[in-house]
């Protein structure tokens, strides 16, 4: 369970960290100006079209390259990681690739991406009248449920993503 417990820590440590810089400074300080000067305005958003683009592009894809280069060979991995003394490897033992850590990072946030997908589509649920369950939200929320769980139960304290991907984190 200290396993589970570093690694949850760990994740935490990371969503501040891309809450910090991409939801506070790069949407909230630097955005929130930027998009009334190229004509994006409030009405913009009510197209689920625009929002999704729009998180996409801003929140997602960011997240995204963070995940995906710390994780990889190229660091030690992402600062939670580095904080808790976790690191992720290959079966070899060698920091992952790249490429393969960009697979792990769409695994390991599709929960997210899907729950984004329910939460603006067919309309975006922050403009709805009558807000109702929308069950690709809730769908995203049980796959996340079932990482998490799969990381407890697993012998080898992997989640489902990097059982498939043939990779482990480690303590150093």
């Amino acid at each position: 369970m200290n396993h589970f417990i570093k690694r949850t820590i760990a994740y935490l440590i990371d969503c501040l960290i891309c809450y910090t810089f991409i939801m506070l400074i790069f949407q909230w300080a630097l955005l929130s100006n930027l998009r009334v000067m190229i004509g994006i305005t409030h009405e913009w958003f009510e197209s689920s079209l625009n929002l999704q683009l729009y998180v996409f592009l801003t929140i997602s894809l960011p997240v995204w390259f963070y995940f995906t280069y710390l994780d990889s060979n190229k660091s030690s991995g992402t600062i939670g990681k580095r904080i808790m003394k976790l690191a992720v490897l290959d079966y070899k033992k060698e920091k992952v690739r790249l490429k393969k850590s960009f697979l792990r990072t769409i695994f390991k946030l599709s929960p997210w991406e899907i729950a984004h997908f329910g939460i603006i589509f067919p309309s975006p649920l922050y403009f709805s009248q009558n807000p109702d369950i929308r069950i690709l939200t809730i769908f995203g929320l049980i796959l996340f449920g079932a990482y998490m769980l799969s990381i407890i139960i697993d012998s080898n304290r992997q989640s489902l993503y990097d059982k498939l991907l043939c990779i482990k984190v480690i303590e150093k």
